[in-house]
């Protein structure tokens, strides 16, 4: 008894196979994988959306193994294949991009901090509105990633407030005073607000005391910035 698991031909003897080709329908399995494998191709400028291409990966090789299983009946496996290239494509460059970006592509001469350092830290004295973690690095050239706080002026700003992240940014009301730099830029630098993280280096400057700026309550840190990116 034959314990072939390779796919059988759908018709024998007599019957001309391309008499039924026309019968068998496009598998919506291999359809929808390469629909989500260039709707992947996203993930390349946001490496956040990583999920999408690792969905696509999966749905292509089920598509695979169920249009092999049913040759009889369906067909769509050259679909299958392209959805899987391209989710692999996406999947490999958003996550290279992201390592080049955040490790490999950065300025000498900055100390690369995360936002953390500047929040509460836990055994932080009461009434301490910063922690020491912060005042370590005041006047120190810092490199920090964040989002432009949304402001009436949406091109060539040389002074507004950078956020730590995405929904910080952009949804909700004002963030925690501690999720706040006030960035001022050197001469010519200047950017333009958008949903993508910037990094940005310059001198910190760490105040125990709240400064008043314009529409927020205020802030305890300031960037002298000369670098953006």
């Amino acid at each position: 008894m034959s314990t072939s698991t390779e796919p059988q031909p759908a018709f024998t003897g007599d019957v001309d196979p391309a008499m039924y080709e026309q019968y068998r329908s496009i598998s919506s399995l291999a359809v929808t994988s390469l629909l989500i494998g260039f709707i992947s191709l996203v993930t390349i400028l946001a490496i956040m959306l990583a999920p999408i291409p690792v969905a696509g990966i999966a749905l292509s090789i089920w598509a695979i193994i169920t249009v092999r299983k049913n040759t009889a009946t369906q067909t769509g496996l050259p679909l299958a294949y392209a959805g899987l290239v391209l989710s692999t494509f996406a999947l490999v460059a958003g996550t290279s991009r992201y390592v080049y970006e955040e490790y490999i592509n950065l300025p000498e001469g900055y100390e690369v901090i995360a936002f953390g350092l500047l929040q509460e830290q836990p055994g932080q004295p009461l009434g301490q509105p910063v922690p020491d973690s912060a005042l370590e690095l005041d006047g120190k050239q810092v490199l920090l990633r964040g989002y432009v706080y949304p402001h009436a002026q949406k091109s060539g700003l040389t002074r507004f407030v950078m956020v730590p992240d995405f929904d910080t940014c952009c949804f909700g009301g004002q963030p925690k005073l501690t999720d706040m730099v006030e960035v001022r830029l050197a001469d010519p630098l200047s950017v333009d607000f958008s949903f993508n993280r910037r990094k940005i280096g310059g001198t910190l400057r760490v105040h125990t005391d709240l400064k008043k700026i314009e529409d927020l309550t205020g802030v305890f840190y300031e960037l002298e910035a000369d670098y953006v990116d």
